[in-house]
Parts: C-alpha cells; sequence; structure tokens
C-alpha cells in the first residue's frame, strides 16, 4: 500500500503580542519601557509633499489639526517665531542629499528631510534661538560629514578617497567643537561653588584645600602654621 502524504503542522509561534503584555519585566527592563514610552509621547511634528518638483518647497503638516503642533514647532527649533522657524528649516533642508537640484525642489525629498530633521531637533531641544541656530548647524554639519565618508567609501581613486576621509575628518571636528559650544553655552547660568576644606593635624598644621562639588574631591593643599 502507498503512503498517504501526511502534511506536517508547523509548530505555532507562542510568542503574540498578548503575551508580551503579559511579561513581568524586571527593575531594569521597567527602566527601560518606561523611558521608551517617555519618549514615544514625544514625537516631532510631522509633515507631508505637495506635489512632486517646484521652485520652492511645497511641503504642509500632516496633522494640521494638532493643538500642540505649535508647542511641538517650538520645543524643536527653540523659537516661537514662525518666520524664523520656515528660515531654519529651509536652511537644513538643502543640507539633505537630493533634496535641491538644477529642476528645484524635490518635495517629497524635502519633506522626508524636514521630518528627519525635526526627530533630531526633537532630541537636541533647542533652549532658545541661539541653541536653534547651533542645532541647525550640527545637523548640516553631521550631513556633509557623512556625504564625504559615503564618497570615500564608492570611489576606486586612493586620491580621491584621501580627499573624502580627510574632508569628513575635519567635519566630524566641528561638530565635536559644536557640542562642546551647546554644552558651554547651556550652562552659562551655573555657578561656581568653592568650599574650603581644613584639616587641623598634629603639632598646629593646617592642611587648607579647595573642594570640587563636581567630585574631583581635594584639590591643592598649602600648610599654614596656626599660631
Amino acid at each position: 500500500m502507498a503512503k498517504k502524504n501526511v502534511k506536517r503542522k508547523k509548530p505555532r509561534d507562542k510568542t503574540n503580542s498578548k503575551d508580551l503584555v503579559k511579561k513581568k519585566y524586571t527593575d531594569e527592563e521597567k527602566v527601560r519601557l518606561a523611558n521608551y514610552l517617555e519618549r514615544v509621547k514625544r514625537k516631532p511634528i510631522k509633515f507631508k509633499s505637495l506635489g512632486s518638483n517646484s521652485d520652492e518647497p511645497k511641503i504642509a503638516l500632516k496633522d494640521p489639526k494638532d493643538l500642540l503642533r505649535k508647542v511641538k514647532m517650538m520645543e524643536a527649533l527653540g523659537t516661537p517665531e514662525s518666520d524664523l522657524q520656515t528660515h531654519l528649516l529651509d536652511q537644513v533642508i538643502q543640507t539633505f542629499r537630493g533634496t535641491v537640484s538644477t529642476e528645484g525642489f524635490d518635495n517629497d525629498k524635502v519633506a522626508l528631510a524636514c521630518n528627519y530633521a525635526l526627530s533630531i531637533l526633537n532630541g537636541i531641544q533647542p533652549q532658545d534661538e541661539i541653541e536653534g541656530m547651533l542645532a541647525i548647524q550640527m545637523i548640516g554639519i553631521h550631513n556633509m560629514a557623512m556625504n564625504c565618508i559615503c564618497r570615500a567609501m564608492r570611489t576606486k581613486r586612493v586620491d580621491y578617497m584621501n580627499l573624502y576621509i580627510n574632508g569628513g575628518a575635519k567635519l566630524s571636528r566641528v561638530f565635536a567643537n559644536q557640542m562642546e559650544a551647546l554644552k558651554k553655552y547651556r550652562g552659562k547660568g551655573q555657578q561656581k561653588i568653592v568650599i574650603e576644606h581644613v584639616n587641623v593635624s598634629e603639632g598646629g598644621k593646617a592642611i587648607v584645600g579647595v573642594v570640587n562639588p563636581g567630585g574631583g574631591g581635594l584639590r591643592g593643599g598649602n600648610d599654614k602654621k596656626r599660631g
């Protein structure tokens, strides 16, 4: 007798969304999940394309009824002024490859570039117009640096490769300097606290040092004879 072909059932994947909801998380996983959910709640505003090529960028808000659209734009660009917001976005959009050509603006790519930029700006969160301009510059420098690196990977000429690598390295250093500048600017209002730490040892000698509240410990030290 011929054997019947019996189809074997594939084992079912028992992992689904319901199982994930029921999953018991460790304390460390709970912290990571809470951080993720907090970031998701702070989604940046999104734009959509209004056609193909044009002399000027033509994009519009995906959700014009979003009640927080003005707040989100201010948080992303560091300014409540709509004209300055448009100007800054226009500047950063043109640093993305393919958005502008001799035929004008590719609005599909413009919308994508705008959304990419707003996602990055949402992470930087500039607090004023100065930080907004610096954040825009940082995105532009990053884009140019990556463009140089991509060109270095594609070319077969060693002289061109070295040229692109050097250009990318210089731009990367500029980016690092921009980060330091942003950090320094944001710390402009911090006060320096100096605490003198005095220890009196046997024999009447006082050891005086400066305690750094930032974690540097006892810095310096002079012996002074107590009278």
